[in-house]
């Protein structure tokens, strides 16, 4: 059998930097091909070649036999590819229906909306929304079905290669298994299916074979069954990666906790939470997306309102009202978004580092060139952030090295609490183990790290205790010897017992 599609010796470089050199890519009619590699490995390059978004690259792309160069996403289209980028492209204010048809040949001229419904039933199936009214505003699902719609868009157009960018990178983890069961029933259906993610877990669920991108270069395509996950976190690093996780100790909790939640109401919480953050330790609040273990930490961070509560930070009463109060306290704050509101990205790294200390930097509102000079520098060495390209813009970073920068700004104002929302989303496995061994190494530094993460084999791995959230309810606590992925996942997906009982509440 051929290939559905071959690349041979493909070489692109945007002026000086080489992001292919000679790679190689091949899939087979219903084959699921996992492409991975480190931020930077030339992934995204990959996958504009193989989808007509760019065009100025040398080599081979031979599709069902035929030599083709596109010179547009829409040919590449008509020829049957088609790729879920990963922010969604859809138009919430429309219904699902209308996101359905809204561009390609096969958009009828005249539709009711009740036929265009009818229309759209089949492709919803096909992704395991049969049951979701395609006449419903697309603002109305959550963001895992909205992915799935936007596949479903795609499959409307009946293509043959399907390309999945991180499709699973924002959501929590029932919407994770929806997406991977549609994969698995859209292979089964013939289609073929480029699945690129950063989640080891879900590439050795459901590919067929794994094409590693390293440097621009590609690695030769290996069965999945023949790898696990050390072989293949050596073959994207070129070197042996020992451990992702820290090694972790029971924590022996001694004297009075560094902060007290005493009854906090964040805003979107149906319920009061309460729970102890010791210094020394990683705290994970574990919860689906959406859950609000987002919401626990910028209420402490006073980046959001509360309804009520209390915190007693270090023996005193103190609930800050702004996010300069919790800075001004020693708590720093790294949300989930380090594009929107945690890097200032056309600005050069060295000013990102020393953007939360420009007070300890200034006399008279002068800053000190040598005194910021000396503190970015070793922040940036702390942080494993490359020196060099300090006076480059934050934003020509990859991903793991903008959440380093991201992570290292907070350094320069000391703190005491560190709270990070989903640290290494969106981040490639190499950076993954830098930032896990940093936040280890800060902790036991004797700062108190708090993580919201919907990464289960990270909410796992990482902390040294979890606290349980569903859908703005605390659900428990769980210990280190207890900690394993099944208990997680049962407090964070299913808490309530048939009688709508916590479980064990009745013992």
């Amino acid at each position: 059998m051929q290939p559905l599609l071959k690349l041979t010796n493909i070489t692109r470089s945007y002026g000086a930097i080489q992001a292919l050199r000679g790679a190689n890519f091949e899939i087979m009619p219903g084959e699921v091909i996992g492409l991975v590699g480190e931020n930077g490995a030339g992934k995204s390059t990959m996958v504009k070649i193989i989808s007509g978004f760019d065009s100025g690259f040398k080599g081979e792309y031979v599709l069902n036999g035929e030599a083709l160069h596109f010179s547009s996403p829409i040919q590449a289209e008509r020829a049957g590819i088609a790729v879920a980028q990963q922010e969604l492209s859809l138009i919430k204010t429309m219904s699902v229906a209308e996101n359905i048809f809204l561009a390609g040949d096969k958009v009828p001229t005249f539709a009711t909306m009740r036929s265009l419904g009818r229309m759209a039933k089949p492709f919803l199936e096909e992704v395991g929304l049969g049951h979701i009214d395609p006449r419903i505003a697309t603002e109305r699902l959550s963001v895992g079905e909205q992915h799935l719609i936007e596949v479903a868009r795609l499959l409307a157009h009946d293509p043959q290669l399907l390309i999945l960018d991180e499709p699973t990178a924002a959501l929590g983890e029932s919407d994770s298994i929806r997406i991977l069961d549609m994969v698995n029933r859209l292979s089964a259906r013939g289609k073929s299916i480029v699945y690129v993610s950063h989640r080891m877990d879900e590439i050795f669920k459901i590919s067929n074979r794994i094409i590693v991108l390293r440097d621009g270069e590609s690695q030769e395509p290996r069965q999945a069954a023949d790898l696990d996950v050390n072989s293949l976190v050596e073959l994207m690093l070129g070197r042996e990666l020992n451990n992702m996780f820290p090694v972790r100790t029971p924590i022996t909790k001694t004297g009075e906790p560094m902060m007290k939640v005493e009854n906090l109401w964040p805003d979107r919480f149906l319920e009061r939470i309460s729970f102890d953050i010791y210094p020394g330790e990683i705290l994970g609040l574990a919860g689906q997306l959406g859950s609000g273990t987002g919401d626990i930490l910028s209420a402490i961070a006073g980046m959001t309102k509360t309804r009520d509560g209390n915190l007693v930070f270090k023996g005193h009463n103190f609930l800050p009202k702004t996010p300069k109060e919790a800075i001004d306290a020693g708590i720093a704050y790294c949300s989930e978004d380090r594009k929107h509101d945690g890097l200032f990205l056309g600005r050069p790294i060295s000013d990102n580092l020393s953007s939360t200390a420009l007070g300890k930097l200034s006399t008279w509102g002068i800053r000190s060139d040598a005194k910021e000079k000396a503190m970015v520098s070793e922040n940036a060495v702390k942080f494993t952030v490359d020196s060099s390209r300090l006076a480059q813009e934050a934003g020509v970073l990859s991903g793991g090295n903008q959440q380093k920068v991201a992570l290292a700004k907070w350094l320069a104002i000391e703190p005491d609490i560190i709270l990070v929302n989903e640290p290494t989303r969106g981040v490639d496995v190499g950076a993954r183990a830098e930032i896990y061994q940093k936040l280890r190494e800060l902790a036991d530094g004797g700062a108190a790290i708090v993580v919201a993460s919907t990464d289960i084999q990270e909410i796992t791995n990482l902390p040294d205790r979890v606290i349980t959230v569903y859908r703005g309810i605390q659900i428990g606590e769980i210990a280190l010897e207890d900690m394993t992925a099944a208990t997680i996942l049962k407090e964070i997906t299913d808490p309530f017992d048939e009688t709508g009982l916590l479980e064990g509440e009745l013992a």
